[in-house]
């Protein structure tokens, strides 16, 4: 049959269902000049739509994304479908900042966050604050979480002495203040919950998962994990795996990072921490547990939830591995560095094995000293055209 015999759609006849799917498959340097022809007839569509997943499982791309020069350099970030959120509000005068800004690296873009009522409060103000930030696709909105527990309604534990001291601790309100900002409305929310007996919650890492944030911290008796569902506003905490739990052996960089539709709790620990294995047994070397939380969460009370622990694996980290976890794999092996490689680990035979032979071009001088934390992290990137049309 001849070619010339079929009929010849124009585009514009193509259902839009149609050409939607083959947008979504398009890179999004190849949108952007299909978008600046097309403006006008997007009037009534969801930027959203054109978001496309750029996701190289064996990490071995990469891509150089300027910093904006009026952009202040920031302590604390977070990355959340292709929106990157930072903030200095965790440092010390004459660093500190209050500001919250939320950037698009693609399209070299960023918005600063409006103050909430409890973002211009110093660190002089307050017993402990964190941060997260995620992304709802239910609701195509993202969100900033501040959570403060501010000086005025509690006292630090050291103040505390004697064998009642926890009776002393409780007297006072321990009110934890959460704002929860919403990009869609450009507008923050405040919900107050008193009586929480939260001493310490760490500023460095924070998960966002299923519209859920987490964080770690402790009380005077346990370490823990708090979480504060966005979209039932519920705030509350629960224990670490057992072994880790006693106040005396809390550990100093515990890590959370996203794990499937959950999250795993990455813990470097020696024969001092241990206490769930005879002295016998274990070669005092260190050794990375990676625990995942598995079955949900449920509420008892006092804001005390139940939860399931799962140790995924424990390894042996050998001479020259950085104990830092970099990230994760989309299978789920934790990615470490070792000299200037970076190496995964099998989940079921927990054998290491070179994952990139060289990450020498990810930064641009060397790290592995003692005192000084890795320059890069990995996380799964998503493009997005989020702020493409703000001046």
């Amino acid at each position: 049959m001849s070619l010339s015999k079929h009929k010849y759609i124009p585009s514009y006849d193509f259902p839009e269902e149609l050409l939607s799917e083959i947008f979504k498959r398009l890179p999004v340097k190849n949108l952007l000049p299909i978008l600046i022809l097309s403006i006008y007839f997007l009037e009534d569509k969801s930027i959203h739509e054109f978001t496309v997943r750029s996701d190289d499982s064996q990490c071995r791309k990469y891509c150089t994304f300027d910093y904006p020069l009026d952009l202040p350099a920031c302590s604390w970030y977070a990355q959340s479908n292709g929106l990157i959120c930072l903030s200095n509000m965790f440092g010390y005068e004459p660093d500190y900042n209050p500001d919250i800004y939320l950037w698009n690296p693609l399209v070299q873009k960023y918005k600063t966050v409006p103050d909430s009522t409890r973002s211009t409060l110093t660190y002089k103000e307050v017993n402990w604050n964190a941060l997260a930030f995620g992304y709802l696709p239910e609701v195509d909105d993202y969100v900033v979480v501040h959570i403060v527990k501010p000086r005025s309604t509690s006292e630090p534990k050291d103040s505390f002495m004697g064998p009642d001291a926890h009776l002393d601790y409780e007297k006072y309100l321990h009110s934890i203040i959460i704002c929860v900002y919403s990009l869609s409305t450009n507008s923050w929310k405040e919900i107050r919950q008193d009586k929480v007996l939260v001493d310490y919650m760490s500023s460095n890492h924070s998960v966002f998962v299923n519209g859920t944030a987490f964080w770690v911290g402790c009380d005077l008796l346990f370490q823990l994990v708090m979480s504060f569902d966005t979209k039932t506003n519920v705030l509350q905490k629960f224990k670490v795996p057992d072994y880790m739990a006693p106040c005396e052996r809390q550990l100093d960089n515990p890590l959370i990072l996203p794990f499937g539709h959950s999250f795993g709790y990455f813990v470097e620990v020696d024969e001092f921490d241990r206490v769930d294995v005879d002295e016998d047994e274990h070669d005092g070397s260190p050794q990375l547990d990676i625990w995942v939380l598995k079955d949900g969460m449920s509420m008892e009370n006092d804001m005390w939830g139940t939860c399931s622990w799962k140790k995924k694996m424990s390894v042996g980290l050998s001479e020259n591995v950085w104990a830092d976890v970099l990230g994760i794999r989309n299978n789920g092996e934790p990615i470490q560095a070792k000299s200037d490689k970076l190496i995964s680990y099998d989940l079921d035979t927990h054998e290491p094995y070179d994952f990139v032979e060289s990450c020498d071009h990810l930064t641009p001088s060397s790290y592995y000293e003692n005192g000084f934390k890795a320059p890069f992290v990995i996380r799964p990137f998503v493009e997005t055209l989020v702020f493409h049309d703000i001046d």
